[in-house]
């Protein structure tokens, strides 16, 4: 198999040797991937970047005969290339995965579109390791439009490395309430199995950015509503009570035509959730899934849809579902209640 020879040359900043060189937007957009966890690239693309701006960029290059004079930067994987500094000689093996697009999916995507042909010039650093792409990558578009804040937090994960005791001393709110979403998407008895979309796409189910948002404060090691609980024991609150939330409201989780999982409903669940866990330990003395059964069945009519939420899905209605919620629960809690008062 033939490899692919490009003229480079060799650039070192900090200690970081680089090679720059030209190539067609069709040799990087066919080999450099643009997601660690999405493999086909056009689901990648659809997934975690803009759509407009991508289009845009398509336009700019059709319509208005544009230009991108700015370099895109990619990782080559250790071992898919070899670099002869005489003869200024970069070889790639020819594969279909040579490394991470770091920056400039956007201008990649929206060129190819426009003329697969087209050439760029290309930055591409060798052999980082995944650590420091996701450092790279955090850097340069931490401030970049049309970049998913989920995609931050679950690079954040590569950053910091394994956290073996989430009680330990400075793991932040926003990493345990990062390990909580991944937890619960990813283990298969989880209510929320694959439904908490970690690249920023905008299918079913709740983004990893709203999951932590809504979750961060609660588990916010000194004034969190669950600081007095360890890092498993908030853990396992959680999966309780969204397992809870499924049993009672099933047949409006499995709609996609309903509320429940899209962000005024489950930010308004979110919002709810620490009146509900008091609740449930006012009644029973005890949080367990039969128990936030029981309560939750209570307001079992509570319909997630668009005749009964407020309109809109900012903070606002989101506050207000919460507050429904716990109106309807409490008055139910109330006449549920059998009070004995004796002389």
């Amino acid at each position: 198999m033939s490899k692919i020879e490009i003229p480079a040359f060799k650039v070192i900043q900090n200690n970081i040797p680089m090679l720059l060189f030209i190539t067609t937007v069709q040799m990087i957009y066919e080999r450099f991937d643009v997601s660690q966890r999405i493999s086909d690239k056009t689901l990648g693309y659809q997934r975690s970047f803009s759509k407009p701006r991508i289009k845009e960029i398509k336009n700019y290059i059709n319509q208005e005969q544009g230009i991108i004079p700015n370099s895109i930067l990619v990782n080559i994987d250790e071992g898919k290339f070899s670099y002869l500094e005489n003869d200024k000689l970069l070889t790639l093996n020819n594969t279909e995965s040579l490394g991470l697009i770091i920056d400039g999916q956007h201008r990649i995507k929206g060129c190819y579109e426009a003329n697969p042909d087209f050439p760029l010039m290309v930055v591409a650093t060798l052999g980082l390791s995944v650590k420091e792409q996701a450092r790279l990558f955090i850097k340069i578009n931490k401030t970049q439009k049309g970049v998913p804040a989920s995609l931050y937090l679950d690079l954040l994960n590569l950053l910091e490395g394994d956290i073996e005791n989430f009680d330990e001393e400075g793991v932040t709110a926003e990493r345990r309430a990062t390990e909580i979403a991944t937890r619960l998407n990813e283990t298969d008895e989880s209510p929320l199995y694959e439904l908490i979309r970690r690249t920023g796409d905008a299918g079913l189910g709740i983004s990893l950015s709203e999951f932590v948002n809504q979750t961060k404060d609660y588990v916010e090691p000194r004034t969190g509503k669950l600081a007095t609980l360890g890092f498993e024991q908030q853990y396992k609150v959680f999966e309780i009570y969204f397992r809870s939330i499924k049993a009672v409201f099933l047949e409006q989780w499995d709609d996609p035509k309903s509320y429940i999982l899209k962000t005024v409903g489950f930010c308004g669940i979110m919002k709810a959730f620490y009146e509900i866990f008091n609740l449930v330990i006012q009644k029973y003395q005890m949080f367990n899934t039969e128990n936030t059964i029981k309560v939750l069945q209570l307001i079992q009519d509570f319909k997630f849809n668009k005749e009964n939420l407020p309109s809109g899905g900012g903070f606002k209605a989101q506050e207000k579902v919460g507050e429904m919620m716990i109106s309807r629960l409490k008055n139910a809690v109330r006449e549920d209640f059998v009070v004995m008062i004796g002389d």
